[in-house]
């Protein structure tokens, strides 16, 4: 497979003189990569099958009470949903909105609404985070592991310290000078 943006893909041979055929996509680990790295393919993919799933679930749902229809639905929906979530988190916004109408389907099979309910105030029940947001908070919570070693070494390896790489101080804290103002709104417009 070869990866690159529309452009370079685009300036390159369709036939290749290595005996290599350019692919659009391939499945490594699970995710399917496609050749710009925008992995429609996989949300795709993987929104069918999760959504299968909770169809299927949603069939069942009254034969269960809520914490055990939690637990089915978070080990076959949403543990699939975010399983390498840290790679695909960089996706367009409606990868995104897909992946979070499989997040409300689940959210509603749990606590057994109807279709045309609102969704925000379930999530905050099951204490879940809308996808955009919880995408970034996955990779923030890996990121401070990394930073503070608390990750596996060939993750903590790949971030390095600003303060290791040189000595300049990159923020102004105290150095600016800046006059009191007159008013209230002047004073709580800037930090001094």
């Amino acid at each position: 497979m070869v990866i690159g943006t529309r452009q370079q893909v685009n300036r390159l041979p369709t036939d290749l003189s290595v005996s290599l055929k350019p692919v659009d996509s391939a499945k490594d680990l699970g995710v399917t990569l496609d050749r710009h790295l925008n992995y429609d393919n996989h949300i795709s993919q993987l929104a069918s099958s999760c959504m299968n799933k909770l169809f299927q679930i949603n069939r069942a749902k009254n034969s269960f009470d809520p914490k055990t229809l939690s637990e089915v639905v978070s080990s076959l929906v949403i543990n699939k949903m975010l399983y390498c979530s840290s790679v695909r988190s960089n996706t367009s916004a409606s990868n995104v909105k897909k992946l979070q109408s499989i997040e409300n389907f689940a959210c509603k099979i749990i606590t057994k609404t109807r279709k045309y309910d609102h969704v925000t105030p379930l999530l905050r029940k099951l204490d879940w985070l809308p996808v955009d947001k919880l995408l970034y908070f996955r990779d923030s919570v890996l990121t401070y592991k990394c930073l503070n070693n608390l990750a596996p070494d060939y993750l903590c390896n790949k971030f390095k310290k600003r303060s290791s790489i040189h000595n300049r101080k990159t923020r102004i804290h105290n150095s600016l000078q800046i006059p009191p103002f007159k008013t209230a709104a002047g004073q709580r417009s800037f930090a001094f």
